[in-house]
């Protein structure tokens, strides 16, 4: 098949697809490739390198789906195939230590579905480049399939996005334009697009937004009270979707309904909750910024903003030093010096004053969300469901969340499994029922989450 060059990659792959199940079934055998010659503009054909091979062995074949994380200092990866019907990771790993700068200290570290060591090597520069050039070297070299997708975590889609999509040039010069909204993460998951696109030219790249999920928000629950035009501009965005879309329909599944009221709480070193009413989100903490909502590791959650002012006018700090110190100088940090809920909680348990104060700070505010969310659903939730890594294991939060709420019992709690759950089998919620809970019996789940995967879903929709 001859392709000109600069005609548009997803195009092809389209066609690709599709091509073969126009054709004779003889005219590919199960172990041949369609071979796509690229043609520069000056119609002189290629048969060196720059010729690009897109491999489709046959219409029934199963292409690996590569999904990438970037962040700022580093690049995650997971590579799922298909085994036995279903998708499982083959490799993960992660570039650590980049910096826009060169860094001689940045490693790759990659562990594989046959082993249980870690592979751990240098990188030649701290940048994402070479850190995508990295991976897909080893990819190539220890993986036999083919790349069909390669999927993006994307912190902010804005309310452009509100689904995943294909990252063309067009929607990528559009989500550019939203660098301004997640100035911390947005320009970080671009690097890792365009260094994926020279890694793996011939795949599909798959944009998927953290704030897509939230994207079903009613008017009264994203608008700010501003004066109007402020709050067309400025509204609650909402993040962490990719992690609560997956666990609430984990949860969904667990409890074997069609459709589930749930809040759900994503607790590591961001923090955030979801009100979701019929499987769809109608409310969350996070706002216009990550920065907004629960207390986080370094991160203040909600202050009252004229604080924010004061501190300019009054403490002559300057914008971006306020910014700073919200961002990563807040949160359990800024009130006991250690944004590690781990540590924390230990300082909790042994009555260590700051520590006891930082954690029942960020377990009241946990709560009394719960309590406003089960008031939006109008008292009637069947499960509240806890992931992430504080959210997964700490059995202590669980109780003074849902103490005088909901009766708990972690005799059944295991965390080698991916559901779990914590409510008391033999306790009804009768003495719960008058102060929140309405429904006959509302559940408390443990939910590992697994963005990477849901990631690698998504991508499989265009696949």
């Amino acid at each position: 098949m001859i392709i000109q060059d600069g005609f548009p990659q997803y195009l092809v792959q389209v066609m690709i697809k599709f091509m073969p199940k126009c054709l004779p079934s003889s005219f590919l055998e199960p172990s041949q490739s369609l071979l796509c010659h690229f043609i520069p503009l000056n119609g002189v054909r290629s048969n060196s390198l720059t010729s690009k091979r897109c491999l489709i062995q046959n219409h029934s074949a199963s292409p690996g789906v590569l999904v990438l994380n970037a962040g700022s200092s580093s690049l995650k990866f997971s590579l799922f195939d298909r085994v036995n019907g279903d998708y499982s990771v083959a490799f993960t790993g992660t570039a650590e230590g980049l910096t826009v700068t060169q860094d001689v200290s940045a490693r790759l570290k990659i562990k594989s579905r046959s082993h249980e060591t870690t592979q751990s090597e240098p990188l030649s520069s701290g940048t994402h480049s070479v850190a995508m050039e990295a991976i897909a070297c080893f990819i190539k070299s220890n993986y036999r399939g083919d790349i069909g997708a390669v999927g993006h975590r994307i912190v902010h889609g804005g309310t452009l996005f509100t689904d995943s999509c294909l990252l063309t040039p067009d929607s990528l010069l559009k989500l550019s334009a939203l660098d301004s909204l997640a100035p911390l993460h947005n320009p970080h998951n671009m690097a890792g697009v365009r260094a994926a696109t020279t890694a793996f030219p011939a795949a599909l790249q798959v944009g998927v937004f953290d704030t897509s999920y939230h994207s079903t928000l009613p008017p009264h629950a994203y608008t700010y009270p501003l004066p109007r035009p402020l709050a067309a501009k400025y509204r609650r965005y909402g993040f962490h979707g990719t992690s609560h879309k997956f666990v609430v329909e984990q949860a969904r599944k667990y409890l074997g309904k069609e459709r589930i009221n749930a809040i759900s709480f994503h607790l590591g070193n961001g923090c955030s909750a979801t009100c979701v009413k019929n499987n769809v989100s109608v409310d969350t903490s996070m706002g216009f910024t990550p920065l907004a909502g629960l207390p986080m590791g370094s991160r203040c959650g909600d202050v009252d903003p004229s604080i924010i002012l004061k501190l300019i006018q009054d403490e002559g700090m300057k914008v971006e030093e306020v910014s700073d110190m919200l961002h990563a100088e807040s949160g359990l940090y800024g009130i006991c010096g250690s944004s590690d809920s781990a540590t924390v909680e230990k300082g909790w348990s042994n009555g260590e004053p700051q520590s006891s104060l930082a954690f029942n700070i960020f377990a009241y505010h946990v709560k009394k969300c719960l309590g406003a969310y089960s008031a939006v659903l109008n008292n009637s939730v069947d499960c509240v469901i806890f992931t992430g890594g504080v959210g997964e294991n700490s059995t202590v939060l669980h109780r003074l969340v849902c103490d005088g709420l909901i009766p708990l019992s972690h005799d059944n709690f295991s965390r080698s499994r991916d559901i779990c759950d914590i409510t008391a089998d033999d306790v009804t919620t009768s003495v719960a029922k008058d102060v929140v809970m309405e429904t006959e019996r509302t559940r408390v789940l443990v939910v590992k989450t697994n963005e990477e995967l849901a990631i690698a879903e998504e991508c499989l929709k265009f696949l």
